[in-house]
């Protein structure tokens, strides 16, 4: 009896989860849109190993073309050149004319290309060395990228790993502000109290439908993310799934606190709104937390999804935290989680007796 009693309350669930368009929105769609917004525009980074090509005209020194470190086609005019351009044979076209006079020449969609930008700085700090006859740089700058993990990460690693964080952030704050919240102020709460149901199954029926819908999210993120933008992070699936269940709990125990907090459910939802922006920028949600300035960079270290991105960091292995640390984040969010489900939301029942 009691088990066919908690299929029918998660039947019940699953069914509303899936009319809320405001919870499906924040918990399945959001997240993606932000991924394709924030890939997009740090998917197109400079590749150092990218062979350019590189047309060439006018009155120009052949010891030029040879010493240019790139594919060089050679053309009559400027004309010839452009053409060229514009059917992609070549990435950049430069005239040269008398006194050394240097003319860029490129599409016109490329002229604000990161790429691009690079490649003129380039050739032109080559060009202008070679003209004055300079065999070195003065000062020679390289740059040595560092993995924080045992694998190189990059930028869009670091965004799939963010945007999982707030798909958890979402799916288990605003769930729980929509169930204890929305459900009590409609009197459903009050409907389920006049049947035999006790408190632990109506919350563990709310909560394991919310979990499901979370671990749809996350799968989508990590699928789009390796269909569209090939990201190359390897996730150890098992530590990752123990971070979903914790994290996920984690999140709800917070939206069940800001409820506590605010009462009203309309205005918790205004203020969990206002969290959810301020905990996208000053999370290390897209980039990292040193990029903040010193002044505001305490704000993250108060905000609960800027432990659950490390934590999920940690098993792409970006490792900005100790196995330590990973273990106590874990078990703070799934012990402060499960109180405030389970405490809380007897709290909550218990008021509409």
């Amino acid at each position: 009896m009691k088990n066919k009693r908690m299929f029918s309350l998660m039947s019940i669930f699953y069914k509303e989860t899936f009319r809320n368009g405001f919870e499906v929105f924040f918990t399945l769609l959001l997240p993606v849109l932000l991924l394709f917004l924030f890939g997009i525009i740090f998917g197109t980074e400079t590749d150092q190993s990218v062979e350019y090509k590189l047309g060439i005209a006018g009155n120009f020194d052949e010891g030029i073309v040879e010493a240019l470190p790139y594919q060089i086609l050679i053309f009559e005019d400027k004309n010839s050149l452009s053409q060229a351009l514009e059917s992609d044979q070549i990435d950049i076209g430069i005239i040269m004319v008398e006194n050394n006079q240097i003319t860029f020449v490129e599409k016109e969609t490329d002229i604000n290309n990161q790429s691009n930008i690079f490649l003129k700085l380039k050739l032109q700090s080559f060009l202008k060395k070679y003209l004055i006859g300079m065999n070195e740089d003065y000062i020679n700058l390289e740059f040595v990228e560092t993995p924080i993990g045992e694998s190189q990460e990059n930028s869009l690693d670091f965004i799939l790993t963010g945007v999982i964080g707030l798909s958890l952030l979402s799916g288990g704050m605003f769930s729980m502000i929509n169930v204890f919240g929305r459900y009590r102020k409609l009197g459903t709460i009050k409907r389920f109290k006049a049947s035999p149901m006790k408190p632990i199954e109506f919350t563990l029926s709310a909560s394991s439908t919310k979990l499901f819908l979370n671990l749809i999210s996350m799968f989508i993120i990590v699928f789009l993310g390796k269909i569209i933008f090939d990201f190359s992070l390897t996730f150890n699936w098992g530590l990752l799934v123990i971070v979903f269940f914790t994290s996920s709990i984690g999140m709800m125990g917070f939206g069940i606190l800001l409820l506590l907090l605010f009462k009203e459910p309309s205005v918790t939802i205004e203020i969990a709104s206002i969290l959810y922006v301020v905990m996208t920028f000053f999370s290390g949600v897209y980039f990292p937390v040193e990029f903040l300035p010193t002044s505001v960079r305490w704000v993250s270290n108060i905000l609960p999804v800027k432990y659950v991105v490390d934590v999920i960091r940690y098993t792409g292995n970006i490792k900005q935290i100790n196995l330590n640390e990973f273990l106590i984040i874990n078990l703070v969010l799934f012990v402060g989680g499960l109180f405030l489900l389970f405490v809380s939301s007897k709290v909550f029942l218990k008021e509409e007796r």
